[in-house]
């Protein structure tokens, strides 16, 4: 699965669900373009379907610190409010000083609506711009709390990928399976099976063959329509022949 940094809301898992394989491997690769549609959903929808946890005025006050938070943020770096990509600015400099004053902005709303939905995009927002910042510890902490603050929720699955992915570039295959298989095992998550896929390639790396064909059975078994990328397919073809 292609892997750059990313963000989601109850309309955009749905499309997610419904394109399938090209538009899970779009997710992967634009992560921060999908919390920018979530969060201007939550502007314009003040947060519906999304907040039910801790009542109107807790569920207002955390969809609009993330919305605001996001909407500035787009702003520093000179991109659209609402949508769109975001430019890399011309000075590092000041593109960094940005995102560094974002992570401590984005941290602070994880923290103030904690319990939230909103909190957890917005641990899940601090992590990738700490990873785009190469504070690659910060950001599995943030990636944790994500995950762990939205437990059964497609957001946890998502915060779990991002470990994965963390992992898998630090060359931690055997971490990073476990971690796509804890967001396979995310009933509400559309990407199941391809997280799967992913879990059964990182054992296949990891020298763990049973696990591998473990996590294969069960993308077979749990998502018989799925289609297996080719090089996942070839490494476990290679498991049974040796089998």
């Amino acid at each position: 699965m292609a892997r750059k940094n990313s963000n989601p809301t109850a309309e955009t898992l749905r499309e997610l669900e419904q394109t399938g394989d090209r538009v899970a491997e779009w997710a992967s690769e634009n992560a921060l373009l999908i919390l920018g549609a979530i969060a201007a959903i939550l502007v314009i929808a003040g947060g519906i379907g999304l907040y039910v946890q801790h009542g109107a005025n807790e569920r207002d006050a955390a969809a609009d610190a993330l919305a605001m938070a996001t909407s500035q943020y787009r702003q520093a770096m000179g991109a659209d409010p609402i949508g769109g990509g975001i430019p890399e600015p011309a000075n590092p400099e000041l593109a960094e000083k940005t995102r560094t004053d974002y992570v401590d902005r984005f941290t602070q709303v994880g923290l103030d609506h904690a319990g939230t939905t909103a909190g957890a995009l917005a641990w899940l927002e601090a992590g990738h711009l700490q990873t785009e910042l190469g504070r690659l510890e910060a950001a599995a902490e943030s990636f944790g709390r994500a995950r762990d603050s939205a437990t059964g929720t497609a957001i946890a699955a998502l915060g779990s990928i991002r470990l994965a992915n963390l992992a898998e570039d630090r060359g931690d295959p055997e971490t990073a399976a476990a971690a796509y298989e804890r967001a396979a095992s995310v009933e509400p998550y559309p990407l199941r099976a391809g997280a799967l896929a992913d879990a059964a390639r990182c054992w296949v790396e990891a020298g763990e063959p049973e696990r591998a064909l473990a996590a294969f059975q069960r993308l077979e078994s749990e998502h018989p329509e799925e289609i297996i990328p080719p090089q996942v397919a070839s490494l476990i073809a290679e498991l049974r022949l040796a089998q």
